[in-house]
């Protein structure tokens, strides 16, 4: 009787044992794969601002130019 009680408790902290290791995996993979994502998400947003920036210094060049002309 002792014998089995010993086994099922033990195979029930190896259970918890595998399913926390389970989880803890899915979730650290899934953070790396967040940071990923992420990563590529502030890329995107830098590349955009550097073209609105550059559009914009380039309409301004030009348009000081056009100034300089009225002079």
């Amino acid at each position: 009787m002792t014998a089995t009680v010993y086994f099922r408790q033990m195979t029930q902290y190896m259970g918890l044992a595998i399913c926390t290791l389970i989880v803890r995996t899915t979730l650290w993979v899934l953070g790396i794969l967040w940071g990923i994502v992420r990563e590529i998400i502030n890329g995107v947003f830098r590349v955009a601002i550097g073209i609105i920036v550059a559009v914009l210094s380039t309409i301004a060049f030009f348009g000081f130019i056009l100034w300089l002309f009225t002079l």
